[in-house]
């Protein structure tokens, strides 16, 4: 069972406006893709040659969980990918206009020069309320298999159990709805490691 607990976060660059994060979202409000649309576009069980094996508990379909893991499949999408252009066009639907515009917004088209390939699986470990409109949403992702396309004898990596984090926010977003939308990643999340590593080594043992 997951359980909503509360945490503090030591993240500086949380916003520290004392109010509710507002997200500005130009680029989605100019779209004629609406949010819903974009949220069918994002391949969650993974594309191409990158699959993405969820186990997530029954209750798992909460705003706060499936924002994280749009947010975490694009990411992996990116390193998959040799053209970006979908796949940043999909992006200020999916994350606050902060990290979008600090993380995002430079990186261009062009895509991956040796994309990363192979299954991974992932685990949602836990969600930790940071506050009334953002949360902590922390998976165990088994990297063993993932590899470079150019490397067509991979090896299982030593280091297959990766513990990683996505900070969720809840934003009013351009269409005047509120929204959960990825703002931070934390990869590796070191801080989690005490409380999930030995679950997620234990767990991360998969065959392709």
């Amino acid at each position: 069972m997951i359980t909503l607990m509360a945490a503090g976060c030591t993240d500086s660059e949380k916003p520290n406006n004392g109010g509710t994060p507002v997200a500005s979202r130009p680029s989605a409000a100019a779209s004629s893709m609406t949010f819903d649309e974009a949220y069918q576009q994002v391949p969650i069980d993974g594309v191409g040659d990158l699959k993405i094996n969820w186990d997530l508990p029954q209750e798992a379909d909460v705003d706060e969980v499936l924002a994280a893991r749009r947010g975490l499949t694009h990411a992996y999408w990116r390193s998959e990918a040799t053209d970006w252009t979908p796949i940043m066009t999909l992006a200020p639907f999916l994350f606050t206009e902060r990290y979008y515009q600090q993380v995002l917004a430079g990186l261009g088209s062009s895509g991956a020069g040796d994309p990363l390939i192979g299954p991974i699986w992932v685990k949602l470990m836990g969600v930790e309320k940071l506050g009334p409109d953002q949360a902590r949403v922390t998976f165990c992702t088994d990297i063993g298999w993932w590899h470079e396309a150019s490397n067509t004898n991979p090896q299982i990596r030593k280091d297959r159990a990766n513990l990683e984090s996505l900070v969720v926010e809840n934003v009013q977003t351009g269409d005047g709805e509120r929204r959960w939308l990825a703002d931070q990643r934390w990869n590796p999340d070191a801080d989690r490691k005490a409380k999930y590593g030995a679950d997620c080594t234990k767990w991360a043992q998969h065959q392709p």
